[in-house]
């Protein structure tokens, strides 16, 4: 007579409340609805900057030599590529190693992100096309992070250019002080060793596997030269517009670059306010009033923005139409399926 193993009569056990909503989100269509959702809001973020900027400049815009709101441009890409050799360089170290068009992709489309509120947007959006890519998401967001860091103590150090400039405003006087002291933390803070340390301690509290090897001193030095390096491009960037209204010389140059430094690290930090608008404006208009007059400078600053929302519209452009003409390459021809 057969037996029957009673385990095989006893009904599934019920799958656990969070395995049954992984199961649901995992879902292609649910996955695919929640990305185009988050690609339209992005789109209509930007777009909403984009016009209520325009209002803000549209008369003060025309009165700027066209050479140098078109160099301005040329300067803001320059920067925007040496921010993607910058994190590129890092998930190398990270042994995930991608080329520079994959790298671009990456961060540029990932960047728009940041025209939502709250800066965690953009680590998202980054982890995600980091995945697609073939880089594990925490990984990716690590390299995110450590962009980050490093690109802050770039932005601090170059910052004390704009410390006069600030140190003369009302406004301005009280961060002297903050920035001054911030300054040896943030080095402190990229030191390879304590940089490791970091990492390593957040990926034990996420519960990620250790990175296997210590960050290394030419991966500090190489991507913290390409951030500092689209920090001048960003200064020079800001004093052609400058440039356009007055003459700030080669003091005002060293101050734009200073001054736009600490105005991104300043917008990064108020993640409540989407591209840190406002924030970024205060501290460049602050920087730039003793070279062309407050009301001046804050048309400058808003200029800026709008340069910038442009200039990120179009690099996310070409990094998206890359995408798609390398996936349509790759894909099977039909006769081969």
């Amino acid at each position: 007579m057969a037996t029957t193993d009673p385990r095989e009569s006893e009904p599934a056990a019920p799958k656990s409340i969070l395995a049954r909503a992984r199961a649901v989100i995992a879902r292609p269509w649910i996955i695919n609805t929640l990305r185009a959702l988050f690609i339209a809001a992005v789109l209509a973020a930007v777009t909403y900057t984009v016009i209520r900027s325009w209002k803000d400049i549209r008369d003060y815009l025309f009165d700027l030599a066209w050479q140098s709101v078109l160099l301005a441009f040329a300067a803001a890409f320059a920067g925007m590529a040496a921010n993607i050799m910058a994190w590129r360089s890092i998930v190398t170290q990270l042994d995930s190693p991608v080329t520079i068009n994959t790298a671009a992709r990456i961060t540029l489309l990932g960047n728009l992100a940041k025209y939502l509120p709250g800066s965690v947007w953009s680590y998202v959006a980054q982890m995600e096309l980091g995945k697609r890519a073939g880089i594990p998401r925490a990984r990716a967001f690590i390299a995110s992070l450590i962009a980050v860091g490093l690109s802050t103590t770039a932005s601090l150090i170059l910052g004390a250019l704009a410390i006069p400039a600030l140190a003369a405003s009302d406004e301005g006087e009280p961060f002297v002080p903050i920035i001054l002291a911030l300054i040896p933390i943030a080095l402190v803070c990229a030191h390879p060793k304590v940089l490791t340390k970091l990492v390593e301690t957040f990926l034990k509290i996420v519960r990620k596997p250790p990175l296997g090897h210590a960050i290394t001193w030419r991966t500090v030095n190489t991507a913290t030269a390409w951030s500092a390096l689209a920090y001048v491009c960003f200064g020079i960037h800001l004093w052609l517009l400058a440039n356009a209204a007055a003459t700030p010389g080669v003091e005002g140059l060293f101050r734009s670059i200073g001054a736009f430094a600490l105005a991104m690290t300043c917008g990064m930090l108020v993640i409540i306010v989407p591209s840190g608008i406002g924030v970024r404006d205060a501290v460049i208009a602050t920087a730039l009033t003793p070279y062309v007059g407050f009301g001046t400078a804050a048309g400058i600053a808003v200029v800026s923005r709008l340069v910038f929302t442009l200039a990120d519209l179009m690099a996310a452009g070409a990094a998206g139409a890359s995408a798609f003409t390398e996936m349509r390459r790759n894909r099977p021809a039909a006769k081969d399926l």
